[in-house]
């Protein structure tokens, strides 16, 4: 992955953290510790979004995975096409989740960074 992918790969990580706090937020308002709180849910397993959110996955898919296809999509279409597997569904599905995945792990060493923001 180039330096300038992997700058594009961090905003996107940083955008959909962005979206994700910006829904717990307005679930239980802007709490201190909400983004430990969001992480503690989704670390293990994202679909404890589900149960933490209490709204059948909406937050998951909406603000998670169906952002970061959209991601996916783009970096394939910014290589002009050229991939080492073609964008398949599965293939999109799988690479959202791989990307969902490292979004979370950079919540859990940012939270404080994302409580800050929803100061902000």
């Amino acid at each position: 992955m180039s330096k300038n992918e992997r700058q594009e790969r961090d905003k996107v990580i940083v955008d959909m953290n962005d979206f994700l706090m910006d829904y717990a937020g307005r679930k239980f308002g802007r709490t201190p510790g909400l983004a430990q709180r969001v992480y503690d849910a989704g670390k293990n397993d994202l679909t404890g979004l589900d149960t933490l959110f209490e709204d059948d996955g909406v937050g998951r898919r909406t603000k998670y995975l169906e952002i970061a296809a959209g991601n996916v999509r783009n970096m394939n279409d910014e290589r002009n096409g050229v991939d080492s597997q073609p964008l398949t569904d599965d293939n999109i599905r799988d690479r959202s989740q791989a990307l969902a995945e490292e979004a979370m792990a950079y919540l859990g060493g940012h939270t404080t960074d994302f409580d800050r923001w929803e100061d902000d």
